[in-house]
């Protein structure tokens, strides 16, 4: 996890070293910038895992990238390359010269999670990955473009701001166009059981690839299936694994975390908070996180709490976030009743990952300089678990969500812990029903009917979110459009 920011134009205006102030979170390195004849941008990384954002330029000079992320299929693109003198292989440099290799038909080959920006010559192109992992917002003031990591990086300088949609590049000669999204894997499993057993092959390469070198790691452990597989799978790699939960003092989670942590050997932290606590970092929490949703906020909560405690002792953590939405994981999804409105749900779950759940993983890390990965996201166990048919992710006689991820892993964790119900995440720290019975306390009915509504298309859900858009609002005013505000009922 990086911070990048930007701009293109002939006159750069001395704003670039503003934009990276406000994100410096982001990284634990000073800011690096590059500055060309028609643009500049700058990047911060956190140097405890190595990761190197870049800018780095050509030796004319005339071509630099930034990139926040990392690729899994470096080795490949490596491959693709006609000769270059490669000065350190970073991802970054190998994409920067891949794409005077291959032009735009570089991003049909980018794997992994990423936001970038390239400068060429007089041009400058900005491409995220499919999912949108790795954040990427922007704007424009008097024709110019900018970009960054964060909102809260641009709102000071541009007339309206705009999430970049994932899977997509844009050249600012050519337009905004999406390039090819994950198709599912050419496979045809053998039954349930064998698809099972192959996702779980794919699960534990995928945590195995997201551990850092020589980096302490740590797992935020909700106790939940997700996260407790990936803490199960990461132990087995290495000496010493970190585990991190969160929760009031009867909230569910802390014992589920408890039992899983003693059960794989890992060494464990916990943060226990109340509601003043929880009241006294929610501007910051907001003001991280850069929406006023309010089941996404109340989740985040737990997660920057979480968060600030495991960046007290590791650079790097490993979260369980996508299980859900690959392997239809929500309460809600066991009413559909046809197979097809089941995959059509399962496949808007994982479109509407990227500013709900992934905003929340990654501006509750990246408010601690920690860097985060999401192995469930990996490119390869997402190509397999869209090609494992949707009537095997709820089976049974109960119908078990998640299937195929339980019964591919239950040797990793007691059978309590891995056939465990499906809980959402703010219930299971325990805070859902103290912080929404402070806002109805806090919020008078004439209030809420008067502030609700935003617009003749948007409207204030409850008091609760009533709470948390007076928050936002003071931070980030009006500039980003209401439809591009990410809603979820189930974080």
């Amino acid at each position: 996890m990086s911070g990048i920011a930007g701009i293109l134009s002939a006159d750069e205006k001395n704003i670039l070293p503003k934009m990276l102030e406000k994100i410096k979170h982001r990284g634990t390195s000073q800011p690096v910038m590059w500055k060309g004849t028609r643009g500049a941008f700058g990047a911060s990384g956190i140097t405890f895992v190595n990761e190197r954002p870049g800018p780095i330029s050509t030796p004319s000079g005339d071509r630099a990238i930034v990139m926040d992320g990392r690729l899994t299929n470096i080795e490949e693109l490596l491959g693709l390359l006609e000769v270059h003198s490669l000065e350190d292989d970073s991802d970054a440099e190998v994409t920067l010269h891949a794409i005077e290799d291959l032009g735009s038909r570089l991003f049909n080959n980018l794997e992994g999670a990423f936001a970038l920006a390239i400068i060429d010559r007089n041009r400058m192109i900005l491409a995220r990955d499919r999912l949108g992992i790795c954040p990427l917002y922007y704007g424009f003031s008097d024709s110019d473009l900018y970009f960054a990591s964060e909102i809260k990086a641009l709102v000071e300088i541009v007339d309206e701001i705009h999430e970049f949609p994932p899977g997509h590049f844009l050249d600012s000669e050519k337009g905004l166009f999406p390039y090819q999204s994950y198709l599912p894997e050419d496979v045809q499993p053998d039954g349930a059981l064998d698809s099972a057993e192959q996702l779980a092959d794919h699960i534990v390469a995928a945590v195995e690839c997201a551990l850092p070198e020589g980096a302490e790691v740590g797992v935020w452990l909700s106790g939940g299936v997700d996260s407790s597989v990936v803490a199960a799978l990461a132990r087995n790699c290495v000496e010493r694994l970190y585990t991190f939960s969160a929760g009031v003092t009867d909230g569910p989670d802390l014992s589920y975390a408890r039992q899983v942590a003693q059960y794989i050997g890992s060494e464990h932290y916990e943060r226990i908070y109340s509601l003043d606590e929880m009241l006294a970092v929610l501007e910051k929490v907001i003001y991280s996180l850069e929406t006023f949703d309010a089941p996404l906020v109340r989740s985040a909560i737990a997660n920057y709490l979480v968060s600030e405690l495991a960046s007290d002792h590791v650079p790097f953590v490993l979260s369980g976030e996508g299980g859900d939405e690959l392997f239809a994981g929500y309460a809600y999804q066991k009413e559909h009743e046809s197979e097809v409105e089941l995959l059509l749900s399962v496949q808007s779950a994982i479109g509407a990952l990227h500013n709900t759940a992934l905003q929340r993983v990654d501006r509750s890390a990246a408010a601690h300089s920690t860097a985060v990965a999401v192995p469930f996201l990996d490119p390869a166990v997402v190509r397999y678990a869209l090609a494992i048919p949707v009537r095997w992710k709820i089976r049974g006689s109960e119908s078990i969500e998640k299937w195929p991820l339980r019964k591919g892993l239950e040797d990793t964790l007691p059978d309590d812990v891995i056939w465990r119900e499906k809980v959402k995440f703010w219930e299971g720290a325990g805070s859902a029903d103290m912080i929404e019975g402070h806002a109805n306390e806090v919020i008078s009915d004439e209030s809420f009917k008067k502030e609700r509504e935003l617009s003749k298309d948007f409207r204030i859900r409850s008091k609760e979110e009533l709470l948390y858009y007076r928050i936002f609002k003071q931070f980030f005013g009006d500039k980003i459009p209401l439809v591009e505000i990410g809603r979820t009922h189930h974080v």
